[in-house]
């Protein structure tokens, strides 16, 4: 039986590496509605220093990198708990360091906000995690699947850097 056999994803944002696997691990695409899995993945934004950072666009960064991000979560969850159903979340960015002052601040509270939902939200069954990585492929793809799978029912609120060797 594979890992995630008889579950259903949601795929919010493209990564073929992370649809490939979920999918070679038995999970189910959905396009909207309840799911067992959610997984956003961030899209890179374009880089510019901080001195040339207007306000609307260092607002568009944490909207984007962090605000639209909860919202999608919370609802997730809302429709979990009203189901009376578990599930998972991971979400998928650049780490802090890579893409400018504007991304580091939307991911630096993406991950606080990760391990505050991880432990608020444990108690129904809700598991919340983060990979922040510019990397792709097999070994990425692997990692969503097995967080959102049932051999990772005890990980939630971790934040892992993969591949970070700068």
């Amino acid at each position: 039986m594979s890992w995630l056999e008889g579950k259903t994803a949601r795929l919010v944002g493209e990564s073929p590496d992370i649809a490939a696997a979920l999918t070679a691990h038995g999970a189910t695409f959905v396009d909207h509605g309840d799911c067992d899995v959610l997984v956003h993945i961030a899209a890179q934004p374009p880089i510019k220093p901080a001195h040339e950072l207007s306000h609307a666009e260092w607002r568009a960064a944490l909207d984007s990198g962090l605000d639209q991000r909860f919202l999608l979560a919370r609802d997730y969850a809302a429709m979990r708990r009203a189901a009376g159903k578990g599930g998972a979340v991971v979400y998928v960015g650049a780490p802090e360091q890579a893409l400018g002052s504007d991304h580091a601040a939307a991911a630096g509270a993406l991950g606080n906000l990760t391990k505050t939902l991880g432990v608020e939200w444990a108690r129904d069954g809700i598991r919340v995690n983060a990979i922040l990585t510019c990397e792709t492929g097999e070994t990425l793809g692997n990692l969503v699947a097995y967080l959102v799978s049932d051999y990772a029912a005890y990980v939630t609120g971790a934040v892992m850097g993969v591949g970070l060797d700068d």
